[in-house]
């Protein structure tokens, strides 16, 4: 077996709610000295001191908002994050918001007059590791001064809002940059969405039974359920793939397992339409 050096071992350890949480954390403890140019006097900051000193407003999204603590309190921020990732999107767009607003009307990092303390670098690189972890993009729009969050992959963040909350981190951590060659990790992660969606699968919606069928034949068959490389259970075209031809199954089998949980998630929702629908032109008739 492959020794992992120290590096490796480290990247194992990302948790997306600790992180999370340490994010808030610098957010609030970040320290900015702002230098009055006219008679030098020093004063400290915190993040939204600053924004809220400099920026608040004439910040285009601001609304009828005064000040920051107000917003944060509509938005009903937590105080300790947890698995929910709509309260970490709301979050990070918050935090976002305002750092870009620092970024684009005083120059911070990088204005003489506001000298930030070295977590700030750290905040904004921070930031940048837990969206890509959590399969999600800034959307930024200049002129009306707002940053929002969307999903890199839509259809893998459609499943993961309807999923359990801890298969969501699955289905979002399978996206990852750093996963990438990491075949054991992988298939885990497959076994770990496909356990969960069993019963779907075995209830095929009517119209797609063979992409159903498809996707219970990947799992039976890919050295993900059962060793397809030797025992009882061998093939040897799998025997024979590469890692990287594997993986790419792999991969195809991902979207796959997507796209059968989003069938049956609309298959349902046409049913409800249909359903009102019905009682619409009923009551048309009736009239």
């Amino acid at each position: 077996m492959v020794r992992k050096n120290i590096f490796e071992l480290l990247a194992e350890q990302y948790d997306v709610v600790k992180e999370m949480n340490k994010i808030a954390r610098l957010f609030s403890l970040v320290q900015i000295q702002a230098t009055n140019p006219l008679n030098f006097q020093l004063t400290q900051y915190s993040i939204e001191g600053v924004f809220e000193a400099y920026c608040f407003v004439s910040w285009k999204q601001r609304g009828a908002y005064i000040n920051c603590t107000e917003m944060k309190a509509d938005l009903n921020l937590p105080q300790e994050y947890s698995q929910d990732i709509e309260d970490m999107l709301k979050g990070l767009e918050y935090y976002i918001n305002i750092l870009n607003s620092l970024k684009y009307k005083l120059n911070i990092p990088g204005n003489i007059n506001f000298l930030c303390s070295p977590a700030y670098a750290m905040l904004l690189q921070n930031i940048d590791i837990l969206l890509e972890h959590i399969n999600y993009e800034t959307l930024e729009s200049v002129e009306e001064e707002k940053v929002i969050l969307v999903p890199k992959n839509p259809a893998a963040t459609a499943v993961a809002e309807i999923a359990p909350k801890e298969i969501a981190f699955a289905i979002l951590k399978y996206n990852h940059a750093s996963l990438k060659g990491q075949l054991e990790e992988k298939r885990k992660l497959l076994v770990s969405i496909a356990n969960e969606y069993e019963p779907l699968l075995d209830k095929p919606v009517e119209g797609f039974k063979d992409y159903f069928a498809k996707t219970t034949g990947l799992l039976n068959n890919l050295n993900i359920r059962h060793n397809n490389k030797a025992g009882k259970n061998k093939n040897e075209i799998v025997a024979k793939m590469s890692p990287e031809e594997l993986e790419s199954w792999y991969d195809e089998l991902y979207q796959l397992l997507l796209f059968c949980v989003l069938c049956k998630n609309n298959y349902e929702r046409k049913g409800k339409v249909s359903e009102l629908l019905k009682n619409l032109k009923t009551e048309l008739k009736a009239k």
